[in-house]
Protein backbone atom coordinates (compact mmCIF):
# COMPACT_ATOMS: atom_id res chain seq x y z
CA UNK A 1 0.00 0.00 0.00
CA UNK A 2 1.36 3.37 -0.98
CA UNK A 3 1.86 6.07 1.97
CA UNK A 4 -0.96 7.70 0.89
CA UNK A 5 -3.04 4.50 1.31
CA UNK A 6 -4.08 3.90 -3.03
CA UNK A 7 -2.98 0.38 -4.20
CA UNK A 8 -0.47 0.00 -6.51
CA UNK A 9 -1.90 -0.34 -10.28
CA UNK A 10 0.52 -2.89 -11.17
CA UNK A 11 3.40 -4.92 -8.79
CA UNK A 12 5.93 -6.42 -10.81
CA UNK A 13 8.60 -8.78 -9.39
CA UNK A 14 11.90 -10.64 -10.79
CA UNK A 15 13.52 -13.56 -9.98
CA UNK A 16 16.63 -14.65 -12.23
CA UNK A 17 19.98 -15.75 -12.48
CA UNK A 18 23.13 -13.45 -11.20
CA UNK A 19 26.05 -12.71 -13.46
CA UNK A 20 27.65 -15.90 -14.24
CA UNK A 21 31.25 -15.99 -11.91
CA UNK A 22 34.36 -16.35 -14.49
CA UNK A 23 34.89 -19.23 -13.47
CA UNK A 24 30.92 -20.96 -14.13
CA UNK A 25 31.60 -24.51 -15.91
CA UNK A 26 27.86 -24.37 -17.44
CA UNK A 27 26.89 -20.54 -18.65
CA UNK A 28 23.23 -19.56 -17.79
CA UNK A 29 23.72 -15.83 -16.97
CA UNK A 30 27.16 -14.54 -19.38
CA UNK A 31 28.05 -10.79 -18.54
CA UNK A 32 28.07 -10.58 -22.74
CA UNK A 33 24.36 -11.51 -22.29
CA UNK A 34 23.81 -8.39 -20.07
CA UNK A 35 22.43 -6.01 -22.39
CA UNK A 36 20.62 -8.68 -24.68
CA UNK A 37 18.71 -9.19 -21.39
CA UNK A 38 18.31 -5.10 -20.18
CA UNK A 39 16.62 -5.05 -24.01
CA UNK A 40 13.97 -7.66 -23.22
CA UNK A 41 13.64 -6.63 -20.13
CA UNK A 42 12.60 -3.39 -21.54
CA UNK A 43 10.49 -4.57 -23.96
CA UNK A 44 8.55 -6.53 -21.50
CA UNK A 45 7.92 -3.62 -19.02
CA UNK A 46 6.78 -1.40 -21.79
CA UNK A 47 4.18 -4.72 -23.03
CA UNK A 48 3.17 -4.73 -19.18
CA UNK A 49 2.49 -0.41 -19.60
CA UNK A 50 4.71 -0.05 -16.16
CA UNK A 51 5.97 3.10 -14.85
CA UNK A 52 4.22 5.51 -12.47
CA UNK A 53 2.10 4.04 -9.89
CA UNK A 54 3.33 1.13 -10.31
CA UNK A 55 5.38 -1.25 -7.71
CA UNK A 56 8.48 -2.89 -8.57
CA UNK A 57 9.70 -6.01 -5.94
CA UNK A 58 12.99 -8.12 -6.83
CA UNK A 59 16.01 -8.90 -4.56
CA UNK A 60 19.30 -7.05 -5.82
CA UNK A 61 21.35 -9.32 -6.81
CA UNK A 62 23.56 -8.88 -9.88
CA UNK A 63 21.95 -9.64 -13.28
CA UNK A 64 18.54 -10.52 -13.43
CA UNK A 65 17.67 -8.26 -10.44
CA UNK A 66 19.88 -5.22 -10.86
CA UNK A 67 18.72 -5.17 -14.53
CA UNK A 68 14.79 -5.28 -14.27
CA UNK A 69 15.49 -2.58 -11.09
CA UNK A 70 17.32 -0.22 -13.06
CA UNK A 71 14.39 -0.61 -16.16
CA UNK A 72 11.43 -0.28 -14.01
CA UNK A 73 13.46 3.10 -12.19
CA UNK A 74 14.05 4.49 -15.33
CA UNK A 75 9.85 3.99 -16.42
CA UNK A 76 9.13 6.17 -12.86
CA UNK A 77 7.90 2.35 -10.89
CA UNK A 78 8.84 2.63 -7.15
CA UNK A 79 11.59 0.37 -6.35
CA UNK A 80 11.75 -1.86 -3.73
CA UNK A 81 15.01 -4.29 -2.69
CA UNK A 82 14.29 -7.32 -0.26
CA UNK A 83 17.22 -7.98 0.61
CA UNK A 84 18.47 -12.15 1.32
CA UNK A 85 20.96 -10.80 4.39
CA UNK A 86 22.36 -7.77 5.69
CA UNK A 87 23.74 -5.37 2.89
CA UNK A 88 27.54 -6.31 3.14
CA UNK A 89 26.74 -9.91 3.77
CA UNK A 90 24.33 -9.65 0.44
CA UNK A 91 27.01 -7.45 -1.57
CA UNK A 92 29.60 -10.31 -0.74
CA UNK A 93 27.36 -13.72 -1.79
CA UNK A 94 25.18 -11.94 -4.22
CA UNK A 95 26.62 -9.09 -5.94
CA UNK A 96 30.73 -8.71 -5.83
CA UNK A 97 31.01 -12.08 -7.75
CA UNK A 98 30.06 -10.63 -10.66
CA UNK A 99 32.41 -8.04 -10.49
CA UNK A 100 33.02 -4.70 -9.08
CA UNK A 101 30.35 -2.63 -11.44
CA UNK A 102 27.62 -4.84 -10.23
CA UNK A 103 28.52 -3.62 -6.93
CA UNK A 104 28.51 0.01 -7.67
CA UNK A 105 25.21 -0.89 -9.73
CA UNK A 106 23.83 -2.28 -6.40
CA UNK A 107 25.11 1.07 -4.92
CA UNK A 108 23.39 3.43 -6.96
CA UNK A 109 20.07 1.22 -6.97
CA UNK A 110 20.41 1.24 -2.90
CA UNK A 111 20.47 4.93 -2.51
CA UNK A 112 17.11 5.51 -5.11
CA UNK A 113 14.82 2.44 -3.75
CA UNK A 114 12.86 1.12 -0.51
CA UNK A 115 15.20 -1.34 0.82
CA UNK A 116 14.04 -3.85 3.62
CA UNK A 117 16.55 -7.08 5.00
CA UNK A 118 14.69 -10.51 5.44
CA UNK A 119 13.58 -10.68 8.76
CA UNK A 120 14.77 -13.65 10.98
CA UNK A 121 11.13 -14.57 12.05
CA UNK A 122 9.80 -14.00 8.44
CA UNK A 123 6.82 -16.47 8.11
CA UNK A 124 8.35 -18.21 4.72
CA UNK A 125 10.95 -19.23 7.30
CA UNK A 126 11.80 -22.75 7.47
CA UNK A 127 14.62 -25.13 8.65
CA UNK A 128 14.32 -26.59 5.26
CA UNK A 129 14.30 -23.35 3.58
CA UNK A 130 17.69 -21.14 2.31
CA UNK A 131 17.55 -17.80 2.64
CA UNK A 132 17.03 -17.23 -0.96
CA UNK A 133 14.14 -19.90 -0.78
CA UNK A 134 12.74 -17.82 2.02
CA UNK A 135 13.68 -14.31 0.40
CA UNK A 136 11.63 -15.73 -2.60
CA UNK A 137 8.72 -17.05 -0.83
CA UNK A 138 8.76 -13.00 0.70
CA UNK A 139 9.13 -11.25 -2.43
CA UNK A 140 5.60 -13.02 -3.49
CA UNK A 141 4.22 -12.50 -0.33
CA UNK A 142 4.76 -8.84 -0.57
CA UNK A 143 3.63 -8.96 -4.29
CA UNK A 144 0.14 -10.21 -2.87
CA UNK A 145 0.11 -8.10 -0.19
CA UNK A 146 0.69 -5.25 -2.32
CA UNK A 147 -1.79 -5.55 -5.39
CA UNK A 148 -4.70 -7.47 -3.49
CA UNK A 149 -5.76 -9.37 -6.57
CA UNK A 150 -3.64 -11.64 -8.64
CA UNK A 151 -4.30 -9.34 -11.90
CA UNK A 152 -2.13 -6.71 -10.79
CA UNK A 153 0.85 -9.02 -10.42
CA UNK A 154 3.11 -9.25 -13.26
CA UNK A 155 6.36 -11.48 -12.75
CA UNK A 156 9.27 -11.29 -15.26
CA UNK A 157 11.84 -14.43 -14.64
CA UNK A 158 15.92 -14.39 -16.02
CA UNK A 159 15.78 -18.27 -16.31
CA UNK A 160 17.92 -20.53 -18.27
CA UNK A 161 14.60 -22.58 -18.16
CA UNK A 162 16.31 -25.96 -16.26
CA UNK A 163 14.04 -27.64 -13.53
CA UNK A 164 16.55 -27.86 -10.68
CA UNK A 165 19.01 -24.81 -11.31
CA UNK A 166 21.52 -24.42 -8.27
CA UNK A 167 18.20 -26.21 -5.70
CA UNK A 168 15.62 -24.76 -4.07
CA UNK A 169 15.52 -21.18 -3.81
CA UNK A 170 16.76 -21.01 -7.04
CA UNK A 171 14.37 -19.17 -10.16
CA UNK A 172 12.96 -22.51 -11.09
CA UNK A 173 11.72 -22.70 -7.62
CA UNK A 174 10.48 -19.30 -8.35
CA UNK A 175 8.66 -20.06 -10.99
CA UNK A 176 6.54 -23.06 -9.87
CA UNK A 177 5.55 -20.36 -7.23
CA UNK A 178 4.72 -17.16 -9.19
CA UNK A 179 2.52 -19.78 -11.58
CA UNK A 180 0.55 -20.49 -8.31
CA UNK A 181 -0.14 -17.02 -7.71
CA UNK A 182 -2.56 -16.33 -10.80
CA UNK A 183 -0.63 -13.43 -11.86
CA UNK A 184 1.08 -13.09 -15.21
CA UNK A 185 4.93 -14.09 -16.26
CA UNK A 186 7.47 -14.00 -18.88
CA UNK A 187 10.63 -15.26 -19.18
CA UNK A 188 13.33 -14.25 -20.56
CA UNK A 189 16.35 -17.07 -20.88
CA UNK A 190 19.86 -15.73 -21.32
CA UNK A 191 20.65 -18.68 -23.26
CA UNK A 192 18.74 -18.24 -25.69
CA UNK A 193 20.11 -14.73 -26.78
Amino acid sequence: MRANGASWDKVAICSGHTIDAPDRKEPRFPQAKAEAVRAKIALQLAQWEMGAGDLAICGGASGADLLFAEECLSRGAQIRLLLAQRVDDFVRASVLPGGEEWVRRFHTMRAKAEVEILPANSSAESNENSIYARNNLWIIETAQAEAGDPGKIFALLVWDEKPTGDGPGGTSDFQKKVNRLGGQFQIINPTKL
